[in-house]
């Protein structure tokens, strides 16, 4: 039997056993996402000796770990809260600390209710649902299926909106719904990273939220003359070569073209819209000389930049 992608899932021994002695994973199916609410969130700081109190809550709990590791036992199965890795507790089921902590640890929380109680699959019928994309459409439409616990190939987006969560509770926004849609947010990226396992790549929302990124990015510094791929991977904190290789997977061109583009496209608009000389534009434009400026304008445009400037111009003489 295929269980949970290595790269999305990391299989503990302490897992439910079959009767063949092989590990299951359980799932969590939560009804009803559009009446899901969040309640509220923290970070939990913890000192070694720390055991996780014995309780049996009304809500649901999701915890992304942080630093160093604690282990919690939900009515029998235990769990590993390590940096990068999701836990979600069940509501209307006792769990506690399987032992006192070693080491400094920390990590997120966020408490949430549904309108109905959370249903908890075994992974045959989890993956029944999981590898049939009819079966997503009809089970999901107003559902979430989770892993009782998982590690997302890219945890770091997921960090980012436990932050931007824990901002807007310290700095509600104009309206409450701000809160829920981001926690809805979170959720529904979780379990498309999940859903990205069995469903080839279709629904690997962790990589379009890094290209996102990288765009917002490249719009905020093109202009800057030094501004790079590699400039742009310091940035994010990411390889080089593992970033472009996503980018040109869902973008269809590599970063360094990307880049250009936006720079053309700016560069563009001042040649129509201002008197500034050729030079100038391609330095504003983030060119580091005139000569590529034009090399480039004219590879993507069938023209040099004089020529779309004339161009422009004769087609916006009024005549009087």
């Amino acid at each position: 039997m295929r269980h949970i992608p290595t790269f999305l899932l990391r299989k503990r021994a302490n897992r439910v056993y079959a009767s063949d002695g092989e590990s299951k994973m359980n799932f969590v199916l939560f009804p009803k996402l559009s009446a899901l609410r969040a309640s509220n969130c923290g970070i939990a700081i913890l000192n070694p000796g720390w055991v996780h109190p014995s309780r049996r809550l009304g809500t649901s709990v999701l915890i992304l770990g942080k630093k160093s590791r604690a282990e919690i036992s939900e009515e029998g199965e235990r769990f590993a809260v390590e940096p990068g890795k999701f836990v979600i507790l069940a509501a209307e089921r006792s769990h506690e600390g399987v032992r006192p902590i070693d080491e400094p640890a920390s990590y997120f929380w966020m408490h949430f209710s549904t309108a109905e109680p959370p249903l908890v699959l075994g992974e045959g019928e989890a993956l029944a649902i999981l590898r049939d994309h009819g079966a997503v459409q009809r089970t999901l439409s107003d559902s979430l299926l989770l892993p009782r616990e998982a590690t997302p190939a890219d945890p770091k987006v997921f960090l980012d909106l436990f932050h931007d969560l824990l901002f807007e509770q310290e700095h509600p926004s104009f309206t409450p719904q701000k809160m829920q849609y981001l926690f809805k947010l979170m959720l529904i990226s979780l379990n498309e990273t999940v859903l990205a396992g069995f469903i080839e790549g279709k629904y690997d929302t962790t990589r379009f939220s890094l290209i996102y990124a990288a765009i917002q990015s490249i719009h905020e510094n093109f202009t800057d003359g030094n501004f790079s791929v590699k400039s742009l991977s310091d940035i994010m904190g990411y390889n080089p070569d593992y970033l472009g290789r996503i980018f040109k997977t869902r973008m269809g061109k590599s970063l360094g073209d990307y880049i250009i583009d936006q720079r053309i496209k700016y560069a563009s608009c001042l040649l129509e819209e201002s008197n500034n000389t050729i030079d100038s534009i391609s330095y504003d434009s983030g060119f580091n000389s005139p000569r590529n400026f034009v090399r480039q304008f004219k590879a993507r445009k069938g023209e040099t930049p004089s020529e779309l400037r004339q161009r422009h111009r004769t087609m916006h003489v009024t005549n009087r």
